[in-house]
């Protein structure tokens, strides 16, 4: 059995053509490929963080992502991997065309999945927070979970990271009409109470957080590369554990980041279960 399931691990990353080398020594670390082989996974789905039609580190870099597929495809080439993403500012095949994720088609034979056109399924916990009945993409729940955000701090919730990054799996249909943002409900329910009924819903397997450069003051566009630039990829199967890391790089107590905080006392206390 792998006996670093609780750790989390992180690895330099100082240039962009560094990510394949950097990508497998940080799953190496993780042994990844023993994880792939005990659990027999088939299908791997990676959830990248592209909020708009914008470079890293706004958005995740798709060289970040190609290497974990590059992984994958090496331990096992029969894995089917799909790249899923509903982007909240632009339509989303405009970020996977403008960002080079449209390329991993022809790299790795891999499927690109709009949220927005996908089938939806719908769940229920009488015991969340705000979303008691909920709307998601089935197949989001058909394989292997790896959420990769980019590294950045954000107006509401403080961080963006491997937890905040699903409410990216929201469909539009159901939660873009509150304003122009394509999943604009989670304002109106509360975005921390959102993120924590997400992570209730959805288990992550694995979160890798590309922070080659790092963002602060802002998630938008207009926030600042950090500066020097992070130079780090943050990984491990626990979300929680990898995104209170990725807090404390960005300079933040977990303790003040409120969904971290929240999901700790509600979640990790098993004071809430999905029914």
């Amino acid at each position: 059995m792998v006996n670093n399931i609780e750790k989390v691990v992180t690895i330099k990353v100082k240039e962009r053509k560094n990510y394949n080398e950097s990508v497998k020594d940080l799953l190496t670390s993780l042994s990844f490929d023993m994880v792939l082989a005990q659990q027999k996974v088939k299908k791997i789905l990676i959830k990248p963080n592209l909020l708009e039609n914008v470079p890293h580190p706004c958005t995740t870099d798709v060289e970040c992502v190609s290497a974990i597929i590059n992984f994958i495809k090496n331990v096992n080439s029969d894995i089917e991997v799909v790249v899923l993403e509903g982007s909240g500012g632009c339509a989303t095949s405009k970020a996977f065309k403008e960002l080079g994720y449209n390329e991993l088609i022809k790299k790795y034979d891999v499927k690109l999945l709009d949220i927005d056109n996908a089938q939806i399924i719908k769940l229920s916990n009488k015991n969340a927070l705000v979303y008691k009945e909920i709307y998601l993409p089935e197949e989001i729940f058909n394989g292997f979970l790896i959420s990769v955000p980019s590294l950045k701090d954000h107006l509401i919730t403080t961080v963006t990271l491997g937890m905040k990054n699903l409410i990216g799996l929201l469909p539009e249909k159901y939660y873009g009409s509150y304003w122009s943002y394509k999943r604009s409900d989670v304002h109106r329910v509360g975005v921390n109470n959102a993120i924590v009924d997400l992570n209730t819903y959805i288990k992550i397997d694995m979160v890798i957080i590309d922070g080659r450069i790092g963002q602060i003051g802002s998630h938008l566009p207009g926030g600042r590369a950090c500066n020097p630039a992070k130079n780090i990829l943050i990984g491990g199967y626990d979300a929680f554990k990898v995104d209170c890391f990725g807090a404390e790089i960005l300079g933040h107590k977990w303790e003040s980041v409120s969904h971290l905080s929240l999901f700790n006392d509600i979640i990790k206390n098993n004071l809430s279960k999905i029914i």
